[in-house]
């Protein structure tokens, strides 16, 4: 098999490593002795072929009567070398024929192949649905070798989808190496150039046919030699999660919930909170479900950010943070299952706390830390969002919790983000340098409505910046658009106030069109970073601080801005405190940690 240098386009070739048989022709044209000799070589190989097919026979005999010992299901089938595009109510009937037929057992005269699908499907409306594997085969080398896509055995079909059928998804049988994951379908063709979509048909393979495919998968990347490194081979049963604050899967309802959440910045963190975990792997489920007496969860997964509040015990918000900690002890206490929490911290402003190593949980919190750890053999098992949460769970006899920032660390998958954002960060500086050049810059706006002077201090080194460039200004709560045009007037162009309520699918389309981000909150930073877009963020209260230095952001810092005149991009870029090594060898050291807390409760990570 080889790939075309298109991405998402392959082609194949013929696995046959046989020389054709003579032909006629051929034959008359040797001399007669030669001729003679090859009549008889000719005779005896037809016979051995005639011998070889009546022991096939007796053996696929025998097969069908001890599923222990597998058949060459591919040996004998012609390939073909053209993508094949298969029909899907072809497919969808062919596999409701095969429901009542014996459905998933692939015939010895089909041929395995693997057809890649996405585990979130959006339609044309723009609403996505979740599809999960009863069973995954995870291949991957042993002592740390490396294994490509292309180092598995079999054939790929492409096709513009599997079937949608929610019972031949229920227990469809899926392949992982690496970061790809297809489905293992059976499949005929009639001839090496399928151009009819009606042409192919495939047939989903069930999760009974695990140990089958195991098996040939093993003896044909050996004997094949398509790998030269040890391969370990892992069976990942799909579980069933109880999760929340759960990015659901986009659709019209969805949608229209959170357009009603007053800081969109959510999204950003629960959405890095789902997809940490493998999706083919999982079926996701809302906590209220997961408490019916009918459903069966293996694990709960929580994640959640700044519902720690310390100071004034007294106040309102205090007590409805009080309330929802005491909720979350009792949903672990309730779905009673190894459970884990991500991404959890304090919230207070530069002024709340001014001896931060001293500070403890109050007993609430503390009590949900020890629900978790009494449910978990990990020892540390809650992610926090920094060392000043870590400590405060320290300071209150809780030793659970392991500074780890936030999960949307974990959106991106590029192999080394921090010499992506590094060199895009020299690029903006060379052009800032030598020409002059207009950039397009998203701006994250401050969350400090409630202080009028911080408030316009930073709101005009913002619009310093713009003076030179195309600046776009993310709106992430509902008072963030009156209050820059009430302060700004019309040095800002009302089109370039951007709101996306709808999810970070949209967010991330825009943020992909910018050259810089500079953020005054967290999660706006966040959605440059993870989208490869060099940004820089402003610490505007404790909060903030303790992420960033949680996760090695470039960051420049509030009492600099408070203190300084800073007129140019330039200007804040030399002043910015920034290590993109750091920050990569940090982000790595974080994944490794979310991969052991997932194992923890028998999660994978995704890939």
């Amino acid at each position: 098999m080889t790939k075309s240098p298109l991405s998402g386009t392959r082609y194949y070739t013929s696995n046959s490593n046989y020389p054709p048989p003579p032909t006629t022709n051929m034959l008359r044209s040797l001399p007669r002795s030669r001729w003679c000799k090859t009549n008889i070589f000719v005779i005896v190989s037809v016979l051995s072929i005639l011998v070889f097919q009546a022991l096939c026979i007796v053996k696929e005999f025998s097969l069908s009567n001890n599923k222990d010992e597998v058949g060459d299901i591919r040996g004998g089938l012609s390939s073909y070398d053209s993508t094949v595009a298969a029909d899907l109510n072809v497919m969808k009937q062919k596999n409701q024929d095969n429901r009542t037929q014996g459905a998933g057992k692939p015939s010895p005269l089909h041929k395995i192949m693997v057809a890649p699908f996405s585990a979130y499907k959006v339609d044309e409306a723009g609403d996505t649905k979740h599809r999960s594997c009863k069973k995954t085969i995870i291949v991957h080398g042993k002592e740390g070798g490396t294994m490509k896509w292309s180092d598995q055995p079999f054939d790929e079909l492409v096709m513009s989808d599997i079937p949608s059928d929610s019972e031949l998804n229920d227990d469809m049988l899926c392949l992982q190496v690496g970061s790809y994951v297809a489905a293992l379908v059976s499949g005929t063709h009639t001839n090496s150039s399928v151009q009819d979509e009606a042409a192919a048909s495939v047939v989903i393979i069930g999760s009974d046919e695990t140990d089958d495919i195991v098996h040939q998968l093993k003896r044909d990347m050996f004997e094949g030699g398509s790998v030269s490194v040890g391969i370990e081979v892992k069976i990942v049963e799909r579980k069933s999660i109880a999760i929340h604050e759960w990015y659901q899967p986009s659709t019209h309802t969805v949608r229209l919930a959170r357009s009603t959440d007053q800081n969109s910045g959510n999204f950003i963190w629960k959405f890095g909170a789902t997809r940490l975990i493998n999706p083919y792997t999982t079926k996701f489920l809302n906590p209220s479900d997961a408490r019916k007496e009918s459903v069966n969860v293996d694990a709960l997964v929580m994640a959640s950010a700044n519902a720690l509040h310390l100071a004034d015990p007294d106040g309102n918000s205090f007590r409805v943070m009080k309330d929802y900690v005491n909720g979350l002890s009792s949903l672990v206490k309730e779905i009673d299952k190894p459970t884990i929490m991500l991404g959890i911290g304090i919230q207070a402003k530069f002024s709340d706390i001014k001896d931060t190593k001293h500070v403890a949980l109050h007993e609430h919190q503390a009590h949900l830390m020890n629900e978790i750890a009494k449910r978990n053999t990990l020892e540390k098992s809650v992610s926090v969002r920094g060392e000043f949460t870590e400590t405060a769970c320290i300071n209150a006899g809780v030793h659970n919790c392991l500074s780890m920032g936030c999960p949307s660390l974990s959106i991106s998958r590029e192999r080394n983000l921090g010499q992506l954002l590094g060199s895009k960060w020299s690029a903006v500086e060379s052009k800032l340098a030598h020409d002059n050049s207009t950039l397009k810059i998203g701006i994250g706006l401050p969350a400090l409505h409630d202080d009028n002077m911080k408030y316009a201090k930073v709101v005009d080194l913002l619009l310093a910046i713009c003076e030179n460039h195309d600046c776009h200004f993310i709106v992430q709560a509902p008072y963030d658009k009156n209050l820059l045009l009430k302060h700004a007037g019309d040095k800002v162009d009302v089109n370039n106030v951007h709101h996306f309520k709808g999810g970070v699918e949209t967010w991330f389309q825009f943020m992909h069109q910018l050259d810089f981000v500079v953020s005054t909150r967290i999660h706006g930073g966040m959605a440059g970073i993870v989208n490869g877009i060099p940004t820089i963020i402003i610490p505007t209260d404790l909060r903030i601080l303790e992420l960033i230095n949680a996760m090695k952001l470039p960051y420049l810092s509030f009492e600099d801005v408070m203190a300084k005149n800073f007129e140019s991009l330039q200007a804040i870029m030399g002043a910015t405190k920034k290590d993109f090594i750091d920050f990569e060898q940090n982000r790595l050291n974080r994944l490794r940690e979310y991969k052991r807390m997932l194992e923890s409760v028998g999660l994978e990570m995704d890939p």
